[in-house]
């Protein structure tokens, strides 16, 4: 096995991706588009193009991900009242409830790799992973 950072972040997050992927489909949402509903959901009132620019999704890719959660409820878009050319984004009741069970989701997962930690350790790693993101060496994260 590989002994590097890199290797076990990428295995951590295929493990993510597939647990969360398993768990949204029962509620007809895949992986990507829970993020979009997240961001929606912690910034009511956006546009396509703040999520974009948050995101760095492909203007393209988007629409048809908000075409998607347009159709199936968990978002409505409406015109914006101070410029007609711009669109509004907000959750559905039905995009609330992903949007909150996105967050157990979350914390579920968490329990369920963190398991054999103590809670000093579970501290202790969490702040030694936001202290190699938010470092001054920040050629990680553009």
């Amino acid at each position: 096995m590989i002994d590097s950072l890199s290797f076990y972040i990428s295995y951590l997050r295929k493990n993510f991706t597939d647990f969360c992927s398993e768990k949204l489909s029962e509620i007809g949402v895949t992986y990507g588009q829970v993020f979009i509903i997240i961001y929606i959901g912690k910034n009511e009132c956006c546009s396509p193009k703040d999520i974009s620019k948050a995101l760095n999704l492909d203007a393209g890719h988007l629409n048809r991900t908000l075409s998607k959660l347009i159709e199936s409820d968990f978002i409505l878009q409406t015109k914006n009242e101070n410029d007609k050319r711009a669109n509004i984004l907000t959750l559905t009741s039905k995009g609330q409830e992903v949007f909150k069970r996105s967050y157990s989701l979350f914390d579920e997962w968490d329990d369920l790799v963190l398991s054999s930690f103590t809670n000093d350790e579970r501290d202790q790693l969490m702040k030694l992973i936001k202290k190699a993101v938010l470092s001054e060496n920040k050629n990680i994260i553009k």
